[in-house]
């Protein structure tokens, strides 16, 4: 019975080879442009500038991210990027969840409404200049909550988390409600741990935010006390000799006198790596999570 069970058709075996093939050449399609930063981040940068390298480093070399990581307020940048990341995140989170717990309950008055104003504001934006003047009027110029404040809500994850919330039983709020809890003790006690798909969802989509984030730092904030590393990092690559192109203007410099120890391209990957790491290193954790996040958070809308 068993190896009737398990028998398959020559037809059965070819399709799912064809399957398996497929699915690997994808799979090497999508990984392979991030191990190409990686190889030439690791690889001598003049030595890169002759091509040739496409799966392990030539000349292998740590100098292209030793000298990103010795840039001046690199370690002021880090401790900053990680405290709007976590705290952030924690906060941005919270208050998600909270107005979507609040957008899912039939009995508010103001859902319809409110539901109306988070969709609007997916399409409708009310440009850099007014935005601008409402920071500054706030007073988050120069300070940090510049980096928490607008990141509190976000019109997208507000909808997907209110899917995912609409799907719970409402009968566990009404028993809760019954035994004197309020509403503040019903998210934090049932909702929130009944929702951590969701949860960590929200958690790797705000932290990513958070972390990739230059731009607010740029506009917003002066001096060096609030620069952060994605920033710093752009400043880097900006500043990069844009005339080093090719292995012909390594030599052309050489003879003229003068010296060469960096090329656009290996700051470039280099900075590509610097950035991308600690993101990595948390997905793998998080991703069991994001991906039953996704897919309850999207059955209904």
């Amino acid at each position: 019975m068993k190896g009737k069970l398990s028998y398959r058709s020559p037809s059965e075996r070819i399709g799912n080879a064809l399957l398996y093939a497929v699915l690997t050449l994808l799979g090497v399609l999508m990984l392979y442009p991030f191990w190409n930063v990686f190889v030439l981040a690791l690889n001598e940068p003049l030595d890169t500038l002759r091509g040739g390298v496409y799966l392990w480093p030539r000349k292998f070399t740590l100098d292209n991210l030793r000298q990103i990581l010795q840039m001046r307020n690199l370690l002021t940048a880090f401790i900053n990027s990680i405290l709007r990341t976590v705290i952030g995140s924690t906060v941005s989170v919270f208050c998600i969840m909270m107005f979507s717990y609040c957008l899912s309950r039939r009995d508010f008055v103001m859902r319809g409404l409110l539901q109306r104003m988070v969709v609007i504001s997916m399409y409708i934006s009310g440009g850099l200049i007014p935005y601008y003047f409402v920071i500054r009027n706030l007073g988050l110029l120069n300070n940090f909550l510049v980096y928490i404040i607008p990141f509190m809500l976000n019109a997208f994850y507000v909808l997907v988390a209110r899917s995912f919330i609409d799907q719970l039983p409402s009968s566990l709020r009404e028993s809760a409600q019954i035994d004197g809890a309020n509403d503040l003790m019903i998210l934090i006690r049932i909702i929130i741990p009944l929702s951590l798909p969701i949860v960590a969802t929200l958690v790797l989509f705000t932290a990513v935010d958070q972390w990739n984030s230059w731009y607010d730092t740029y506009i917003y904030t002066k001096g060096t006390d609030l620069t952060t590393l994605q920033y710093e990092l752009v400043k880097v690559l900006s500043k990069s000799t844009a005339s080093i192109k090719n292995y012909e203007d390594v030599q052309s410099r050489l003879l003229s006198g003068g010296t060469v120890t960096s090329t656009p391209q290996s700051i470039r990957m280099a900075i590509t790596v610097v950035a991308t790491l600690p993101i990595l290193c948390v997905y793998p954790f998080m991703q069991r999570y994001f991906i039953q996040g996704l897919t309850l958070g999207g059955v209904k809308g």
